[in-house]
């Protein structure tokens, strides 16, 4: 009598909370959830930035580095090429970071932190929403199982990329409001209603306008149908508009793919189908057995094109484990009120994971990445709320929830160096080169930390040679070229001028004007200080020039004294005494100095 008197008092409390809301637990739970995961990305927000599309997607970015404006939104929406990818709420929140937080890096990273906090209560009780409705149970046992599986979500090395890299806040975003869009759907599923029904479209747009990725909400819609209200009849009226959203962001996500701004066409082609069917499936294993055990996490992971992927065997041999692994589960429970969560688990995985494997549109240079699994990995996070949600024995429990916290604890230790990384370029791939020594990228970015910033320039000229041999690239060719400028050694400037055969004939070529600046140095070493100029003057007015251009300024004013056109050295050397390098500054005001006194001087490069 007293436990029938228990379980109607508990009913009772669960039809209040339907109606009025979260019980006080459930709050404190998601508000811990937002707490602990703040705190342990907090060190994030002291980083820098990513050359890899962190300024290209800020600061270098003409619609998004002036802040909000009518203009700029307008463009956030029409330039859909901008980045190779089309996104529009995502710079608009950049932009906002700039006009109303004052901008600055310190700002993009604790608005991404902010994020990711906001995710990880929403995770926690969509964990808890699943877990209701497909396991049932009673709600308040189920707090703080689905809490413990929600941080270890949170706090996963995994998600490191997509919190502490300012260039992924679309991962957080889009899934923010594809979260927010399926507690809507399942409302409209479970009570009816326009305003339920606009609701979650009107999220899943937002969704898809942070990232395109979003367009596979509305499988996961008809999976939450079919875990969810199974007894609920599907109706082709209720997911049209859905798919037809869906099908119109894809087709600007394959145009801005295939046509990035100021870059050349990309062809949709370049890779064969058998390729990117295996490479898609040693992505998904990967992505498993990281997920598991999060060994060798960081970014940029490369593809091998049209060959055996990387840790291929690992990947397929994870892939297949986890196959089997969910049949056998699968017949475990057929005729238990679990019978739904293996199908459910499975498909949340693969379907939210689907436009990131490489199937279709462009694939890039890149064979995965762990942002991708921002969303898909709440599904394992579910299973593990579940599981510790059935074990009934308060010893086992207690056990179970020990494993679980300790688990948590082994993750933030290893999430904690991971967060780090991301701070700098050469902190980033210096952590790449540890686990992959032939990154062609990441010799390039390291080899040009060593000698620009450590003065290591035979260390650093080595390492962007070997990446110049691994994939020959324009920008490695350039940043090499300039070391071997400023180096100096013997046969350094023949090699330069190898390197800069092409951009020395038609300067029009190098639209960064590292090349021409480099060019530039050799010239003004070599004594030809006439060429020198042609080349600092082509170089300051390069349409992409992204690299400071104080010290061309510098070399152009030497090199045009030394050529006896002072009136022009003295115009170009005073613009640099408001400068905030001092040795540029005081070098000019010691050349403006001379000029002016009329001394015969020949001045070397800088």
């Amino acid at each position: 009598m007293r436990a029938f008197a228990k379980r109607k008092v508990i009913a009772e409390v669960e039809r209040r909370e339907e109606t009025n809301g979260l019980s006080v637990s459930a709050k404190v739970a998601a508000a811990g959830a937002f707490l602990l995961t703040v705190g342990a990305f907090a060190g994030a927000v002291t980083g820098g930035h990513l050359h890899l599309d962190d300024w290209g997607y800020t600061y270098g970015c003409a619609f998004v580095k002036d802040g909000l404006g009518a203009g700029n939104l307008l463009r956030a929406f029409s330039d859909v090429g901008n980045g190779g990818i089309w996104m529009p709420l995502t710079y608009i929140t950049y932009m906002a970071d700039v006009s109303l937080l004052g901008g600055g890096w310190f700002v993009h990273h604790g608005v991404n932190v902010f994020l990711h906090g906001i995710n990880a209560a929403l995770a926690f009780l969509f964990i808890m929403m699943a877990a209701k409705r497909i396991v049932g149970g009673e709600r308040e046992h189920l707090v703080w199982p689905c809490l413990l599986g929600a941080l270890l979500w949170s706090l996963h090395p995994m998600r490191a990329e997509a919190v502490a890299w300012v260039a992924s806040r679309k991962e957080e975003l889009w899934t923010l409001f594809a979260l927010l869009a399926g507690f809507a759907w399942v409302a409209y599923l479970e009570r009816g209603g326009a305003v339920r029904y606009i609701a979650s479209l009107g999220m899943f747009c937002l969704s898809c306008l942070a990232k395109p990725t979003a367009v596979c909400f509305p499988l996961l819609a008809l999976l939450m149908h079919m875990s969810f209200v199974p007894e609920r009849r599907m109706r082709v009226r209720q997911y049209a508009p859905l798919f037809l959203v869906s099908l119109f962001v894809g087709a600007i996500a394959v145009v801005s793919q295939t046509n990035p701004t100021g870059m050349a066409r990309v062809d949709i082609g370049d890779t064969t189908v058998g390729w990117r069917l295996l490479n898609a499936a040693v992505s998904m294993g990967l992505y498993i057995a990281h997920t598991f055990v999060p060994a060798g996490i960081h970014m940029d992971y490369r593809a091998a094109f049209n060959g055996w992927p990387l840790d291929g065997a690992l990947g397929l041999s994870v892939l297949v484990a986890a196959t089997a692994g969910a049949v056998v589960a699968a017949r475990m429970v057929r005729n238990r009120p679990e019978r739904r969560l293996p199908l459910f688990l499975c498909g949340w995985f693969a379907i939210a994971l689907l436009p990131v494997l490489g199937l279709l549109g462009v694939t890039g240079d890149k064979a995965y990445a762990d942002r991708y699994t921002y969303l898909p990995a709440i599904a394992v996070s579910l299973a593990v709320a579940v599981v510790l949600s059935r074990i009934r024995a308060r010893g086992a429990r207690f056990a179970a929830a020990a494993f679980a916290v300790a688990s948590l604890a082994a993750e933030t230790a290893v999430l904690l160096p991971v967060v780090r990384s991301f701070s700098t370029d050469a902190l980033a791939y210096s952590r790449v080169l540890r686990y992959d020594p032939d990154h062609w990228r990441a010799l390039r970015v390291v080899g040009c930390e060593l000698c620009a910033r450590q003065n290591r320039m035979d260390e650093g000229i080595a390492m962007m040679k070997r990446s110049l041999s691994l994939r020959p690239s324009q920008q490695t060719a350039d940043v090499l070229a300039y070391s071997l400028a400023c180096r100096g050694a013997d046969g350094d400037f023949e090699e330069v001028k190898r390197l800069g055969r092409a951009v020395a004939d038609d300067a029009a070529l190098d639209r960064g004007g590292m090349m021409l600046d480099a060019l530039g140095i050799a010239a003004m070493r070599e004594g030809d200080d006439a060429q020198a100029v042609k080349c600092f003057s082509a170089a300051l007015v390069a349409p992409r020039r992204t690299h400071s251009n104080v010290h061309s300024m510098l070399n152009l004013g030497l090199a045009l004294a030394n050529t006896g056109r002072r009136a022009e050295a003295l115009r170009v050397l005073q613009k640099l005494r408001g400068v905030a390098n001092d040795k540029v500054r005081n070098r000019a005001a010691d050349a403006v100095a001379r000029l002016s006194a009329g001394e015969t001087v020949r001045f070397g490069w800088e």
